[in-house]
């Protein structure tokens, strides 16, 4: 009797432990690129401490281009090893070599893994004959496998001699695959970019270039590399972090001034760009500059005085410009010359100068039936048209007015984009307020995203008309008439711009 018992708890321990485990997996490479070969490890493991896994076989498919289609034979998998408490499961790792095909393409590719095999529990049946069970498990699994051509990118300087501030010109070159959303950043200490964090391009297809101004002025003299990270995005967007090293030296030199913007400037526009300029290095005299390229053009100079500083002195400059830039953050190199311990010195520097769009926006409203009428039900046509030299987006529309109540459900209702002098609208269900006729205050609140990516609101102070109701025996006609000429007035004025 104690052996039946033993037996079935025995039978009891082994059902619950039984079976297979797909429990890990390693690819290497951890990204396949078209035409290379890798290695997939797959780990088979028997969790049981009791039951021995008989005939273990291991199937493999995947994509026609990744070639890792086989099945094979594992064997038997031991009980787990048990030493107290402790258990250690029973694995194998099973080694998948294989190749990429050269015309495979880039995506997220999926490898199928099923295990089988089988397991005998002993039992004793009705005679007390110790008989056996056979028990078949199948497990399966689903490994993702990325395959794309990686970016293979190159950094050069325009100059490798660096003093505490050089201009450079950065050049990108990428011999793999496409790279996009690149972030480049310098990690040494006592070297950065000025006044900027890090450079970034949208996309690397070839080669590009990028100006920046390196401030060295934190670094030692003498030979140093410097350590450039990347951080970007591949075809499949997947985020890839990479450092170059490049070897520079650095000089140390005269001169140490620091542009701050104060105000941003209107593209296109005469304007005046406001700066505070330090002097974080020693004392100058008869410091100028000008402008280095031609889209940003001082007005009625042919250079900017800006006299002399002491050290650690600061000013406030306003300089008259025009800046032909896009709306934007935009870097822009200043060529300066000064006077230092009896020495005339030149330099470069690189200035991020903001610059915003000439954005504005008409309003105009209109009433259906017209003229607005005390007590009355109307639908109110608003009008908005986009003045300014480039297009907006994402507009939308609010209006109100003590001298009527909205019936539409939604007070703010959305345009969306508009190119440069277009126009749309949108319409209000309101009621007039039993009000007494006359010229009453209505707030019209346009919000839009400008082409430098702000966003704008623009608050539109209006008169709107009230009516009193019509009697019978009355004629409206002179009053229609008169919406009519408005109406015809406005439409053609927004005609004219859209067709200008």
């Amino acid at each position: 009797m104690e052996l039946r018992y033993a037996l079935f708890a025995l039978m009891v321990f082994g059902f619950a432990f039984a079976g297979l485990s797909i429990s890990d997996y390693t690819l290497s490479p951890e990204v396949v690129e078209p035409g290379t070969s890798g290695v997939l490890k797959i780990t088979i493991t028997n969790p049981s401490d009791v039951d021995t896994v008989e005939n273990v076989v291991i199937y493999v498919s995947s994509a026609e281009g990744l070639g890792i289609d086989r099945s094979f034979v594992v064997g038997d998998l031991e009980p787990s090893y048990c030493y107290g408490a402790v258990c250690e499961p029973t694995s194998v790792v099973v080694s998948l070599p294989f190749s990429a095909a050269e015309d495979i393409s880039s995506g997220y590719y999926t490898v199928e893994v099923e295990a089988t095999g089988r397991t005998k529990d002993y039992y004793l049946d009705s005679s007390n004959q110790l008989k056996s069970k056979t028990e078949s498990f199948t497990k399966r699994s689903t490994i993702p496998v990325e395959v794309v051509e990686q970016p293979v990118i190159s950094i050069f300087l325009s100059e490798e001699s660096i003093e505490d501030l050089t201009q450079e010109i950065f050049t990108f070159t990428n011999e793999g695959g496409k790279a996009k959303r690149i972030k480049v950043t310098i990690l040494n200490e006592g070297i950065g970019f000025l006044n900027q964090d890090q450079l970034y391009l949208e996309q690397l297809e070839g080669s590009a270039t990028l100006n920046a101004t390196l401030d060295a002025r934190g670094s030692s003299e003498g030979a140093a590399k410097l350590q450039i990270q990347l951080t970007y995005q591949n075809e499949l967007g997947t985020e890839v972090t990479e450092t170059k090293t490049i070897p520079v030296t650095v000089k140390k030199g005269k001169g140490n001034f620091v542009f701050v913007q104060e105000e941003p400037v209107v593209t296109g526009e005469e304007d005046s760009l406001q700066l505070t300029l330090t002097n974080e290095g020693n004392a100058i005299s008869d410091l100028r500059f000008t402008f280095q390229a031609d889209d940003v053009r001082l007005q009625g100079l042919n250079e900017f005085k800006v006299g002399d500083l002491g050290k650690d002195e600061t000013t406030s400059l306003s300089i008259p410009l025009v800046a032909d830039l896009e709306p934007g953050t935009k870097n822009v190199a200043l060529e300066l010359s000064w006077e230092e311990s009896g020495e005339d010195r030149m330099g470069t520097i690189t200035v991020p100068i903001k610059i915003i769009s000439d954005s504005n926006v008409g309003v105009y409203l209109e009433a259906n039936p017209a003229p607005l009428t005390s007590g009355k039900e109307h639908t109110l046509s608003v009008t908005v048209s986009n003045l300014g030299s480039y297009d907006i987006e994402g507009t939308t529309v609010e209006v109100s007015s003590e001298a009527f109540e909205l019936l539409t459900v939604q007070p703010q209702q959305y345009i969306g984009g508009l190119e440069s002098d277009d126009f749309s609208s949108v319409q209000y269900k309101i009621r007039v307020n039993q009000i007494e006729p006359g010229n009453y205050p209505a707030s019209v609140t346009v919000l839009f995203r400008d082409a430098s990516g702000e966003w704008i609101t623009a608050e539109k102070e209006m008169e709107i008309g009230i009516s009193e109701p019509v009697s019978e025996g009355d004629s409206p006609l002179p009053l229609v008439i008169g919406i009519v000429v408005i109406a015809a007035v406005a439409y053609w004025w927004f005609r004219k711009r859209k067709e200008k």
